[in-house]
């Protein structure tokens, strides 16, 4: 009888670490999607459609309005890192919490657990942190004030292939699928072990 309560105890909190776990997954690839989603939308049109913008009207880069336009829009891409942090670590910390105080899930198990997933946290807040300050808010300048077309800025400043330097956040971000995937199979094992228990 505690035998069997306890192991109902064991997959009640198993099922809680389970959805903690899904809507961790989940918020830090709707992250990614989102803001690769927002580059390619910025570099591949909008940003095209703001330089034919300020030509057509005969807007500076020394216009103070247009200085204070862009200095608006990289102060809320700054704090944009503030809730990109939440997002990620609020089921990340509840995720954690719960595999700590669940008692069938041995200290090895905990451990590569929660390393795996603070590894994977990181890996993709420090990207995201520096995806969103670094590249963007210089690809928001290019326009803004340098006033040319993205492709030609950047070529001005690394070559003809400029761009695809873009292509060193995925590492980092591939890091933090591998780990979450880890993760995924090492709960697997850990449910099997407590299905055991209950048998």
């Amino acid at each position: 009888m505690n035998l069997n309560s306890s192991s109902t105890k064991g997959e009640k909190a198993f099922r809680r670490i389970n959805d903690k776990f899904r809507q961790y997954w989940k918020c830090l690839f709707i992250l990614i999607i989102v803001y690769v989603g927002a580059y390619l939308a910025w570099s591949k049109g909008i940003s095209i459609w703001v330089l034919g913008l300020l030509q057509k009207n005969d807007w500076t880069k020394a216009d103070r309005a247009l200085i204070i336009a862009v200095a608006i829009i990289q102060g809320l891409l700054f704090s944009l890192d503030g809730w990109v942090t939440a997002l990620l670590k609020s089921p990340f910390q509840q995720m954690c919490y719960a595999v700590n105080i669940t008692k069938g899930i041995e200290v090895d198990d905990k451990d590569y657990i929660i390393t795996k997933a603070t590894e994977s946290n990181e890996h993709c807040k420090e990207t995201l942190k520096k995806f969103g300050i670094l590249t963007i808010t210089v690809e928001i300048a290019k326009v803004f004030i340098k006033q040319k077309n993205l492709t030609e800025a950047a070529k001005d400043k690394n070559g003809s292939h400029a761009n695809w330097l873009n292509l060193s956040y995925l590492i980092p971000l591939i890091f933090a699928a591998i780990a979450i995937f880890l993760i995924y199979r090492r709960l697997k094992k850990v449910k099997r072990k407590i299905k055991q228990l209950s048998t």
